[in-house]
């Protein structure tokens, strides 16, 4: 298969909102009939701010304000034989309000749903950083940076 050029990076920030039990609240996307778990967010606007775009996208996906974000780590995912690069900013919520946590306006999103860290490993999770997500979970601290393997 013939490499791409890598002529940009998509980032796409990701918003990590824990119950005090441990469980992760996940969005549950479908997606051209595939259905898959993501962390609340979505792509960053050029000219946006990563915690402007991480308020943005919480809201945009799951209805809930935060009053600040705590960064936590980067993943990244890289595929070159389509050219495609993606970071995602991992960013703890800070005093979220979950009172009115609800669906969205994000087409895609059918749903939300609570995993623990015996949960997380059942279920389809893109970006696809399973380990990472217990560990979170569990209150355990992960790695800054890491590059993630391509998965499509």
């Amino acid at each position: 298969m013939t490499e791409k050029e890598f002529s940009s990076v998509r980032i796409r920030v990701t918003v990590l909102m824990k119950h005090e039990d441990g469980r992760l609240i996940m969005v549950r996307h479908n997606k051209a009939g595939r259905r898959y778990w993501l962390l609340p967010g979505g792509g960053q606007i050029p000219g946006e701010s990563l915690e402007a775009a991480a308020h943005r996208e919480l809201f945009e996906e799951v209805r809930v304000t935060a009053a600040g974000f705590r960064f936590l780590a980067l993943r990244e995912s890289m595929d070159p034989a389509s050219g495609r690069h993606i970071q995602f900013p991992i960013f703890e919520a800070l005093g979220a309000d979950l009172s009115k946590m609800q669906v969205g306006e994000d087409p895609r999103v059918e749903g939300i749903d609570w995993f623990g860290p015996d949960e997380i490993g059942t279920r389809p999770i893109f970006p696809h950083f399973p380990e990472d997500l217990v560990r979170l979970a569990r209150g355990e601290s992960i790695d800054p940076f890491k590059t993630l393997l391509w998965i499509p």
